[in-house]
């Protein structure tokens, strides 16, 4: 495990002085201040923070869904403030993003949920089922495929957004608080699959956690977050 330090001419993810600010009617908070960060193709970069520290702001900051309000984020040598969008999209299509709840569709089991976004992109049901029983093979979830999410555990339920999230075929996976809502054992067996998918597939995975024990264990490069800065 290393602690973030220098930075890397080959980063796949560049934060440059990274800043957001919110403004409400009555007050201004810095969210982040002067945020610098380069993650390499290949790492598992943990975020750790108590809550309120900024974690999920800057997991948000990085592919837009929060426009940052100075500096830049430059992913594989593209400076997304600079990106039309159509351009951002295409981007985002390789940074996919999983969230602490699962955001799972109640009314459709786990080969529906996970199936449900390539409906949306038009392709063919062959196509459909052969890659549903690849993506369950993946992440353990053959003999659920039929549960429905009130069925499944809570780990269960983050292995199908995970599923979901692999379908897109990501180079970058943002994990805002993934273990959270998970009991310690579930947490470590879904950080362990983290690990799993990020050694055999080569994706970058960036954890927003605030469990140490499990940043320490599981990611290969760590930094600490309060009040919007980073501290180690």
């Amino acid at each position: 495990m290393h602690v973030e330090g220098s930075a890397s001419i080959l980063a796949l993810i560049e934060l440059n002085h990274l800043t957001k600010t919110f403004k409400g009617k009555t007050q201004t908070v810095d969210a982040l201040k002067d945020i610098n960060l380069h993650i390499e193709q290949g790492d598992i970069f943990g975020i750790i923070g108590m809550s309120g520290a900024g974690k999920s702001t800057l997991v948000r900051c990085i592919n837009f869904l929060e426009q940052p309000t100075s500096g830049s984020v430059v992913i594989d040598g593209k400076d997304l403030a600079s990106l039309s969008p159509k351009a951002l999209r295409q981007l985002r299509q390789q940074v996919s993003m999983i969230f602490q709840h699962f955001n799972l569709l109640s009314q459709r089991d786990v080969r529906g949920n996970i199936a449900f976004a390539m409906e949306i992109a038009g392709m063919k049901r062959p196509q459909i089922e052969k890659r549903i029983d690849e993506l369950l093979e993946i992440v353990g979830l053959t003999d659920r495929q039929h549960n429905y999410p009130s069925q499944l555990s809570g780990g269960q339920q983050q292995r199908v957004a995970l599923a979901r999230t692999l379908n897109q075929n990501p180079t970058i996976i943002l994990a805002d608080e993934p273990v959270a809502a998970l009991d310690p054992v579930t947490a470590h067996q879904v950080m362990s699959d983290f690990k799993r998918i990020n050694e055999e597939m080569n994706i970058t995975v960036l954890i927003n956690i605030h469990h140490v024990d499990l940043a320490l264990k599981y990611a290969t490069r760590v930094i600490g977050i309060r009040a919007g800065e980073i501290v180690y």
